[in-house]
């Protein structure tokens, strides 16, 4: 044990990426996958030639970049920049996400600073599975299928998710059948059962037991090469590949082994992939289904071989929402009423498209003819599993949004869930007793969070590029203010959207300033850009010019948030009035602001909260400031 866990600890460590900064010079770089078309431009994953570093590089629409493919030699000039999260409130940890995967820089090129080498290539083993998923999807395109069928079809059987449209992902999330656009189990089980009939007769000859089991394993695992290698195609792969071994050996795979040794494979391999949300739901939703569904299963009996089957299926869905319950409410804040429902309809659908997929790939490169038929039946299966989905999301009440449980409730929510399975299993009082008292436990933090959001006052200074904004917060109410007019409402709403989740913000309203003009309310008047909020006063710095006079002859502020840090000219004026001042520069100034010696300053890099204590003078600690994410 001692050696397994400074194993772990040095191979963690040596999976920690380091990235550098990166001058401004010419690299060339290798392309890793195929260019993915943006709203304006192709996003692809590039890695610089001999190093490790990998760049999300942005490049213009012109038919050379759309002709781009993996192993090609992508030449540019120009200077990388690091990855970093805008540091706004519960914001999607965007930096993270790509720095497991290797990835830490990012460039904006233009059509005079890079091209793409004619003849030469640098191709391995993962280029090559993507180049052939590629040619096998082109062969689906050809089949006369609809091209939104296909990208559906894609990323059930290949796992190339990338082209199914949001709505789509958003409808199979509502409706909780998104696993099923994932390659998981149920993918490498069919793979399995293909090869196994295929070369079963390979076992009556001398050592064909043997090769029996190597071309499976072989099968396989270039299925899950050529699929992309997530997480959950890892663990079905590494599953199926001990149950066929145990068979080869004549002895019986023990599941909960199975899990644990692929488990810790997998993380031996690559630590940072217990982050991946793929690996946590693929692992809870087996664990669950093996653990918990036998249980349910044994709440009814039916003779009726039909509703034993359908209840055997929904037995499994509900074991497998009940394990991905904690995750599904940490990272999706909602929960989907009727998954039960749209699992017993995509469920068998989506293994028939499974077969038929394979089917109709394999008859692309024999007839024409029974292509196009096999591909109408196909098409026609995509497009029920659609009808499905989407009666199901209309139904009423369908998806349960807004559901933001802290890390106790969920550690608490996970705790129940077991001493819940402990007490099935054992019928001990005991057991009972500490669901109880867990249960009264999450009622309590429950409450006590309900207390916090309903008296919480405080003022969020958001970094958002092309304009300044802040909420103004006051229990589940929140008013923003913004002072660029050009800036789309989409755009705001996708910062802020976090924020108002987790404080549970049900009434927003924004504003332009300068259309705020004598915005009044209960706790707040805005005029112009003096701002009295819940008794404290801010001065914004407008966008032109101002009179400097204005801000210490009409407005003593508290807090003053200047437009840009050459403004500063303001904020010598009012030093010795003002208890925070705000200013936002890309650059450190420091030396620039020497008159801020005594005052508390923030440089908006990213998001900056000043929360306001009830019943307390601004010169009596009324206010406290700092970066929201406590980083300062």
């Amino acid at each position: 044990m001692l050696f397994l866990l400074c194993f772990g600890y040095v191979r963690a460590r040596e999976q920690i990426s380091i990235f550098p900064v990166l001058s401004k010079k010419q690299y060339f770089a290798v392309l890793d996958d195929y260019p993915r078309g943006k709203a304006r431009t192709y996003q692809v994953v590039c890695r610089l030639i001999n190093t490790d570093l990998k760049i999300v590089a942005y490049l213009p629409k012109n038919n050379a970049v759309s002709k781009a493919k993996p192993g090609d030699i992508l030449c540019f000039d120009g200077l990388p920049e690091l990855i970093k999260n805008e540091g706004n409130p519960y914001e999607f940890n965007y930096s993270n996400y790509l720095n497991n995967k290797k990835i830490g820089y990012r460039i904006f090129l233009k059509e005079n600073n890079f091209h793409l080498l004619a003849g030469f290539r640098q191709l391995n083993i993962s280029h090559r599975a993507l180049i052939l998923r590629e040619n096998l999807i082109e062969k689906l395109h050809g089949s006369g299928i609809a091209d939104d069928h296909v990208h559906l079809i894609s990323s059930i059987s290949f796992g190339a998710r990338d082209e199914v449209d949001k709505e789509t992902i958003q409808s199979f999330t509502n409706t909780g059948v998104i696993h099923v656009l994932a390659v998981s189990g149920m993918n490498v089980g069919l793979i399995f059962v293909i090869l196994d009939f295929l070369f079963r007769f390979l076992k009556n000859g001398f050592g064909g037991n043997i090769l029996h089991t190597l071309i499976i394993l072989l099968g396989i695992w270039s299925y899950a090469l050529l699929t992309g290698m997530s997480a959950s195609i890892l663990r079905a792969a590494m599953m199926f590949s001990f149950l066929i071994i145990g068979k080869a050996l004549h002895r019986n795979s023990n599941i909960f082994n199975s899990l644990a040794v692929s488990a810790f494979l997998l993380i031996a391999w690559d630590p940072s992939m217990i982050w991946d949300v793929g690996f946590q739901l693929s692992y809870a939703a087996v664990l669950a289904i093996v653990v918990i569904q036998p249980y349910i299963y044994k709440w009814l009996i039916f003779k009726s071989v039909l509703f034993d089957k359908i209840w055997l299926l929904l037995s499994v869905t509900f074991a497998a929402q009940i394990g991905t319950l904690p995750f599904t409410l940490c990272y999706f804040h909602q929960f989907p009423v009727y998954f039960w429902l749209a699992n017993l309809a995509v469920i068998p659908m989506v293994t028939w498209i499974l077969y038929l997929t394979f089917v109709v790939v394999f008859l692309s490169f024999i007839s024409g003819l029974l292509t196009s038929i096999f591909a109408f039946v196909l098409d026609w299966s995509v497009r029920m599993v659609l009808i499905s989905v989407n009666f199901t999301e209309q139904l009423p009440h369908a998806v349960l949004k807004g559901l933001y449980p802290s890390v106790i409730q969920i550690i608490l929510l996970v705790l129940i869930v077991v001493l819940s399975y402990g007490f099935f299993r054992l019928r001990k009082v005991r057991i009972l007793q500490g669901i109880v008292l867990l249960a009264i436990m999450l009622s309590i933090t429950t409450i006590i969070g309900s207390y916090k959001r309903l008296t919480r006052a405080e003022i969020i200074f958001f970094n958002i590029p092309g304009t300044r904004a802040m909420a103004l917060t006051s229990g589940s109410k929140s008013i923003v203010l913004y002072d660029h007019s050009l800036l789309a409402s989409e755009k705001l709403s996708y910062y802020m959207k976090p924020y108002f989740g987790e404080r549970r913000i049900r009434n927003a309203e924004i504003f332009l300033l300068s259309d705020s003009l004598r915005l009044r309310g209960k706790d707040i008047f805005v005029n112009g850009n003096l701002i009295f909020f819940k008794g404290v006063r801010l001065f914004v710095q407008p966008i032109d010019d101002v009179d400097k006079s204005q801000v210490n002859q009409v407005f003593f502020p508290d807090i003053i948030w200047l437009n840009d840090i050459k403004a500063v000219g303001i904020a010598n004026n009012t030093v010795p009035l003002a208890k925070v001042i705000l200013y936002h520069s890309t650059v450190q100034v420091e030396q620039d602001i020497h008159v801020l010696a005594h005052q508390q300053h923030f440089n908006i890099i990213e998001a900056v909260q000043l929360e306001i204590q009830s019943g307390f003078h601004v010169g009596n600690q009324k206010v406290s400031c700092n970066y929201f994410n406590k980083s300062d």
